[in-house]
């Protein structure tokens, strides 16, 4: 239950929403059974926060690699369908479509913003492998030169 309401904090959720947590765990220790609906929701939390947390990972690494450092400390990378920006210091992101479109935003490292759909999870992960796959072949050249 602590990690429910943990996930629900990050995903900035309501207070209420909150407070509703806190029932549903007071009921669970006093003995009763959870309900259909909750277990529901606190793995739609869950699964949400984890999606969330792979999604910022990969951001920061393609924002390591190929981004732009400001002069306000974050760092930014323009793509062709979605631009990102980061600050890791403050742990604030920013990933959006070309459009304009939030499609995540973190301030403070919580989510104020989420419209993250398993495409967008699989994009972000096919330009992982494609820089796994880039270092790979670079670190091959480089043994090649040094021999």
């Amino acid at each position: 239950m602590r990690n429910w309401y943990n996930a629900a904090d990050k995903l900035g959720k309501s207070e209420n929403y909150k407070k509703r947590i806190v029932e549903v765990a007071n009921g669970f220790k006093a003995g009763e059974q959870l309900s259909a609906q909750a277990l529901t929701v606190m793995n739609q939390d869950t699964f949400e926060l984890e999606a969330i947390s792979r999604l910022t990972q990969i951001a920061q690494r393609i924002g390591m690699v190929l981004g732009q450092s400001r002069q306000d400390g974050f760092t930014e990378v323009k793509g062709k369908v979605y631009d990102l920006s980061f600050n890791s210091e403050r742990k604030d992101l920013t990933i959006q479509q070309k459009n304009g479109d939030v499609v995540l935003g973190v301030q403070s490292g919580k989510v104020h913003t989420s419209r993250v759909t398993p495409e967008i999870i699989k994009t972000f992960e096919g330009a992982n492998s494609l820089l796994d796959k880039t270092y790979s072949s670079y670190q091959a050249q480089s043994r090649e030169i040094h021999r």
